[in-house]
């Protein structure tokens, strides 16, 4: 059975600006693409992820043992040399491959509330030897999505004075971008979508041999010189506030946890 949508079997054009980048309609066949969508989990569990803070407000599930047989058939789908090579092919990038660990990839919802505040991915594999993130693919799993309810992804100019592109979580749709010293993105705006709904996501990484050199004043990077975590910024017509800075400050090196807010930020709450 071919999953893919019939972009597959066509010449994709890449958008270079402002960074390496292609938006796909109807990323699987539909048929599949409702297997999948009918065996998301039906609520958010004790094996999610959980970030609440007001840099990200979403739930995470990148445990493979804890994720539907369907969604692990579609990550092999997307795993095996046949698709590999074709986003080889795209972005021109001749010796990725998928990045099994699913760390921070796999399944993300976002409440009514959540956001993702703009951001450069990690750099430097944390757990695998000597690899690097290359291309991310974020794929949409809502049969339905209002514009009024926010929750684009966002891609900024390289340095972050203007959206240049809004991709919205139509159904079906899926948007792969290389990640990179400019690769700037997120879901800024709060989403505003029904309570108990989420905005619902399938994340996946591709790898390469480490690459890049160590900088060790590189936004975010430890004391070997290489970003391991994510790291966020304000936007311009984000106001400014030192307990916001203190967040920033803490999450390129680990997540932000309850005692961080209790003692930056206790007043803060998901409706601030």
């Amino acid at each position: 059975m071919n999953i893919y949508g019939d972009w597959f079997n066509r010449d994709i054009k890449v958008n270079n600006y402002p960074f390496n980048n292609i938006i796909i309609d109807n990323f699987l066949d539909d048929e599949y693409y409702n297997k999948i969508v009918n065996s998301l989990p039906d609520n958010i569990t004790d094996d999610f992820w959980k970030y609440y803070n007001p840099i990200e407000v979403k739930y995470v599930l990148d445990k493979k043992d804890k994720i539907s047989t369907e969604i692990n058939n579609l990550i092999s789908h997307l795993s095996v040399d046949t698709f590999v090579n074709k986003l080889r092919h795209i972005f021109n990038i001749n010796d990725i491959e998928v990045d099994d660990t699913l760390h921070g990839s796999g399944i993300h919802f976002h409440p009514r509330y959540g956001r993702l505040n703009m951001h450069l991915d990690y750099e430097k594999h944390p757990i695998l030897e000597n690899r690097q993130r290359r291309l991310n693919i974020i794929y949409y799993l809502n049969n339905e999505w209002k514009e009024e309810w926010n929750g684009a992804t966002e891609l900024w100019n390289a340095d972050m004075t203007e959206c240049v592109s809004k991709c919205y979580p139509s159904k079906n749709k899926a948007i792969i971008f290389e990640t990179s010293e400019m690769s700037w993105h997120g879901v800024p705006e709060i989403i505003k979508c029904p309570e108990g709904m989420y905005r619902k996501t399938l994340a996946l990484y591709y790898i390469s041999p480490l690459k890049s050199n160590p900088v060790k004043n590189k936004l975010g990077a430890g004391e070997d010189g290489y970003r391991k975590k994510a790291v966020f910024v304000k936007r311009p017509q984000d106001n400014y506030d030192e307990r916001m800075e203190k967040l920033y400050k803490i999450r390129p090196y680990r997540r932000i946890i309850e005692n961080d807010m209790a003692e930056i930020w206790p007043e803060w709450t998901i409706y601030s």
